[in-house]
């Protein structure tokens, strides 16, 4: 194991924490909260500026649009219950990404 402490190391291993926040906030507070939507646009901001050596802008939109669905629209407890699952595959994906990047 290589580990580097760079600005962009110190930068994924916030998100991943932030990551581990905000799945707590999407099992404690209202389906209708803007806390996840202010993550996904952070790490996808921070994915655009690092480029696809850090995280795959595909999962990243993928979770974006999976808290838009969570937050703008009105649906079954079963659908949710879908759409959150994938949402929690984009949280863990940042989480594997994550650990993948430090690690390098």
């Amino acid at each position: 194991m290589n580990f580097r402490l760079t600005k962009v190391s110190v930068a994924v291993m916030l998100l991943m924490a932030l990551t581990v926040i905000m799945i707590g906030v999407r099992n404690k507070k209202p389906l209708d909260n803007n806390w996840p939507l202010i993550y996904w646009l952070l790490v996808l901001t921070f994915t655009l500026w690092c480029g696809e050596e850090t995280f795959n802008p595909n999962f990243i939109l993928a979770g974006l649009a999976m808290g838009m669905l969570l937050r703008f629209e009105f649906m079954n407890a079963f659908f949710a219950g879908v759409v959150k699952m994938a949402e929690a595959v984009g949280w863990g994906y940042v989480v594997y990404r994550g650990f993948q990047y430090i690690q390098m």
